[in-house]
């Protein structure tokens, strides 16, 4: 919001520089971001927040400045005059010409209206012009002018129609008719949705309430007569309508931060003042005022316990009356509290803490003493949902993988898991109008911003899918698994077996042994996929992404990708760790050769293994895979290597040989034949 000190001095009487009224705002809450130089004097721009439209305006810091310092800062001849709402005698009279109909007050409860004839546009005066210029506004002819300075001045928009382009010289405000179209005048033509309100003539819209006139009815070198509209509209219509054409106006900025509706036909009386005083032209007797539904202000009791504790600092009764009062607050008092009905400019003040926070505004920030806080707390800890993510995020760090973070809004890809995917109302762009329903989509993107380099990436989010909102492990694997060194120049590439491993001791390092199956997702490799389970659940799957599908992504063709559910792995019972004493006797290899359905998983012949062996049984691996010559079309042959140690002795020949003969007869059971 920017504005010339010397246009604020014409609402107060002060003699303080413009550093220390920006400093003033500042310390009222609306910090001031900067002081330019115009040819009119200091310009302050500064921040409003959301909450307080009123202060969008001349007017309104002049009654922050006022509340805050009545000693320092004095309503002038012109503020009081405005608090008056710029009275012209007629406002109790209806104006004859034209006619307005509110077919929807609950978006628009106050409508008002003056008639202007024989006024035809030209230059605005060089003081309304360079007050326009020096607040970041082009003067265009004197009508726009007027209503851009009332804008600034009162914080009510105003919006001029050309009377004699109006069909049935009549407005009506009300929601378009199916199908009805509006060209604004930016020049595009706006498709109109049903919740969108309109002001319309007898026969079509002119405008989109709150936002942007129609070219139809817009004011030119030609018009004569003038329709001036100021109105109250409800902001949460006016913010649905700007985000959903896309359109964002001076007058939306302020009608979706609520404008005062008793300033209506102050707005209107002062644009006529300034005409009579620029052009001479008089308005035609009376208004057109609908005024469907005031709103209701309720009072607050405000105790002075609460604004005492919130505040940190005893106030004075008294004092806290004082300045609600100078807000514009009608308190009174009850029981030992305040209650206090806000002004009609505050629609913000509804609680009793809202209250609160305006005594500690005007008493002064600066005046509560600092403190370090006190209390008790209890002792902290994770949950069990955020502690497993807290576990995964650190095993995968100790797996060498690199966590990155993506937005949780998304659109469509091809990597997307099937199910019901969750669209968002609003959407702040079409690519960002779905909520993520797998991190595989995401990590792809990382890795096609970095392809050409070994990845080794994982990430630990929420998804949401089929009306479910769970957190999951997505990672991808791409490029050598090895640090290119003279010694090791060919370091092989990541792989299926590689994406197997990394998994399998991700589940020892949570302590939930993973099984595997083979799996058939259509987002993978038909023949380098798997399937994650523990405890007879799906946890997840992984495997090598389609070439189709990769190349599509620019993602190597190569890349390992993996998600896992971590709501089902939390779901697994943890195993708990049992102390074994580390065995000072040898160990004794001994190998298997077996030829065997290529069919059958490696997974089933391990566990015949493993319960074969019994306890003696210390650790098993494949050392070998062969297909080719000798070999059964549909067999491969299998070296699988057993590592045997007995805890309080030697193992002899014998027993070792034992233990593989009952080994190679489990086997033999699923099928196998020994080489």
């Amino acid at each position: 919001m920017k504005l010339t000190v010397e246009w604020l001095k014409e609402f107060v009487r002060t003699d303080a520089a413009a550093d220390e009224i920006g400093h003033t705002l500042t310390m009222l809450g609306m910090e001031l971001e900067r002081m330019e130089e115009s040819p009119l004097g200091p310009v302050l721009d500064f921040k409003v927040t959301p909450n307080r439209g009123d202060c969008l305006s001349v007017l309104g810091v002049a009654r922050e400045l006022c509340a805050k310092d009545a000693a320092r800062y004095r309503p002038t001849d012109l503020m009081r005059e405005c608090v008056n709402g710029f009275a012209l005698g007629d406002e109790e009279e209806t104006a004859v010409g034209a006619g307005v109909e509110v077919l929807d007050p609950d978006l628009c409860p106050r409508y008002g209206a003056r008639l202007f004839r024989g006024l035809a546009p030209a230059q605005s005066s060089e003081r309304i012009q360079g007050r326009l210029l020096a607040c970041g506004m082009r003067p265009i002819n004197v009508i726009v002018d007027m209503t851009n300075y009332v804008m600034l001045e009162l914080g009510q928009p105003l919006h001029a129609f050309d009377l004699d382009l109006l069909a049935g010289s009549k407005v009506v405000v009300r929601r378009p008719r199916p199908g009805e179209t509006l060209k604004t005048l930016d020049g595009i033509e706006r498709k109109l949705g049903p919740d969108m309100l309109m002001i319309c003539d007898a026969d079509r819209p002119v405008a989109v309430a709150g936002v942007m006139g129609g070219e139809d009815s817009e004011v030119s070198g030609s018009t004569k007569n003038l329709l001036l509209e100021s109105a109250h509209f409800d902001p949460r219509s006016i913010r649905r309508t700007r985000k959903a054409l896309g359109l964002s106006t001076d007058a939306s900025y302020r009608f979706e931060r609520y404008v005062d509706p008793e300033g209506v036909v102050r707005a209107l009386n002062r644009f006529a003042l300034l005409v009579r005083k620029d052009t001479g032209t008089e308005p035609v007797n009376g208004v057109l005022d609908v005024y469907a539904r005031p709103p209701e202000r309720k009072p607050a009791k405000v105790r002075p316990s609460r604004w005492n504790l919130v505040l940190g600092v005893e106030v004075p009764e008294a004092a806290a009356a004082t300045g609600l009062q100078a807000l514009g607050c009608r308190v009174t008092e009850e029981n030992g509290s305040l209650v206090a009905t806000p002004p009609s400019w505050r629609a913000d003040l509804r609680r009793e803490d809202d209250f609160v926070e305006e005594i500690g505004r005007l008493w002064g920030y600066e005046k509560i003493p600092e403190s370090l806080p006190i209390g008790s707390t209890l002792q902290g800890g994770e949950t069990p949902e955020p502690a497993l993510t807290s576990r995964v995020k650190r095993a995968m760090l100790r797996l060498g993988f690199t966590e990155v973070i993506n937005h949780t809004f998304g659109d469509l890809s091809p990597l997307d898991a099937d199910g019901e995917r969750v669209r968002l109302r609003n959407p702040v762009a079409p690519e960002s109008a779905l909520l993520r329903c797998s991190l595989l989509p995401g990590l792809a993107a990382c890795a096609a911003r970095n392809r050409g380099r070994p990845l080794f990436l994982f990430e630990a989010g929420k998804v949401f899918l089929n009306g479910r909102e769970f957190p999951a492990l997505g990672f991808l694997m791409s490029g050598r698994l090895l640090e290119e060194h003279w010694e090791n120049k060919e370091s092989p590439a990541a792989d299926l077996a590689a994406a197997k491993g990394m998994v399998d001791l991700l589940g020892e390092l949570l302590r939930r042994p993973f099984e595997f199956q083979a799996n058939d997702d259509k987002r993978f490799h038909r023949h380098r996929q798997a399937k994650v389970l523990a405890g007879g659940r799906e946890l997840g799957l992984f495997g090598q992404v389609l070439p189709e599908v990769a190349d599509g992504l620019h993602v190597r063709e190569d890349a390992m990708m993996g998600e896992l559910d971590l709501e089902a792995i939390l779901s697994v019972p943890e195993a708990t760790p049992r102390y074994r004493p580390i065995s000072p006797f040898p160990a004794i290899r001994r190998d298997m050769a077996m030829a065997i359905s290529s069919k059958v998983p490696y997974s089933e012949l391990e566990s015949a293994v493993r319960e074969a062996a019994g306890e003696t049984l210390e650790r098993i691996w494949l050392f070998d895979v062969y297909e080719g010559e000798g070999i059964e079309q549909g067999k491969h042959s299998l070296g699988i290597a057993m590592l045997l140690r007995h805890p309080e002795r030697t193992l002899t020949d014998e027993e070792a040989n034992d233990v593989r003969e009952r080994a190679f007869r489990a086997l033999e059971a699923l099928g196998a034949t020994r080489r």
